[in-house]
């Protein structure tokens, strides 16, 4: 969205006669501007500093999609949805000017990180502490969260009525008590308006077969079972929760083809050994990562995940 200049800007103005009537016609000087020379905060800014500080950071080319997106937040330089990395990276050089965040190149030849300094969060109506993501993110962790804020943005795009809540506004405010576990939380979670959750779990690596039959059931039975697993241990837990249910009506799954059968096959182990029911089976699904982009594609994901469901009941 463009704005116009002032008139001053747009054209000089024409005087001419004696250098009295040149004085007569020329604009009183005005006052210079208590923020003059700093950077002012848009819209806009507002936006990419609140996704991207619910998320902890983002990489470059995720905050170039972002501030490409149509409509009265976009860039003035966005044109069909699009704008060049060197439209961003003036973005971000105006955030790093105002001190509203800082960046780090992790990977050569890759695009920076970018996250909100303490400023840049307050400038986000944010309420998190501030947290140096140069410092304080291994490359794992970069990789794992590139991945969920893929998938976020593919979300946004495909679920408009949905209302994201990141891991970090989930996990605000929990306190963690020695002896005491938490219950596993995923990495987002979708609200709609007619009271659906949905938690969705961007999984890039094969996890050990107890660590994630028990992510498994307790994003399945919340914590009902998470009490009673304490209690009395995960498999009598698992008889005695049966009818317990989380909040989540689904939980979506995104991961790679290997990592994704992975998935399938923790499913069905569940299933085979009583952890869980068929019905509830049906209520973890699993997606390509990245994710589907194409109707095929979708219309195929769903095939594989209802033939792996088909045969687990039979």
């Amino acid at each position: 969205m463009s704005t116009q200049p002032r008139p001053s800007e747009q054209r000089s103005p024409r005087t001419g006669g004696s250098p009295v009537r040149q004085e007569r016609l020329s604009p009183a000087p005005k006052k210079p501007r208590r923020d003059a020379g700093s950077v002012q905060l848009t819209p806009r800014d507002e936006m990419a500093l609140c996704w991207m500080g619910e998320q902890y950071a983002m990489r470059l080319d995720h905050l170039q999609r972002l501030l490409a997106r149509p409509g009265p937040l976009a860039v003035p330089a966005a044109v069909a949805g699009e704008i060049s990395p060197g439209a961003a990276r003036e973005v971000l050089r105006r955030w790093i000017r105002a001190a509203w965040a800082n960046a780090r190149v992790v990977g050569t030849g890759e695009p920076a990180w970018v996250w909100p300094t303490r400023l840049g969060l307050h400038k986000g109506r944010l309420p998190y502490a501030y947290r140096n993501m140069g410092k304080a993110a291994n490359g794992y962790e970069l990789e794992n969260l590139y991945a969920i804020n893929e998938v976020l943005l593919h979300l946004e795009e495909t679920e408009r009525d949905g209302r994201w809540i990141s891991e970090r506004q989930l996990l605000q405010g929990v306190q963690r008590i020695k002896g005491k576990p938490l219950l596993h939380r995923p990495d987002g979670e979708l609200h709609y308006q007619d009271g659906t959750v949905i938690a969705v779990e961007v999984e890039l690596s094969k996890k050990k077969p107890d660590e994630l039959d028990e992510n498994l059931v307790e994003l399945l039975r919340g914590e009902k079972y998470l009490r009673l697993k304490a209690e009395y241990g995960p498999k009598v837990a698992r008889e005695m929760s049966q009818h317990a249910r989380s909040q989540y009506s689904t939980i979506w799954y995104f991961a790679p083809e290997e990592t994704r059968r992975h998935l399938w096959r923790a499913r069905a182990r569940l299933v085979r050994e009583g952890g869980v029911s068929a019905e509830e089976a049906r209520d973890l699904l699993m997606f390509r990562y990245p994710p589907a982009r194409s109707e095929e594609e979708i219309r195929q994901d769903e095939q594989e995940d209802e033939q792996e469901l088909l045969l687990i009941s039979q």
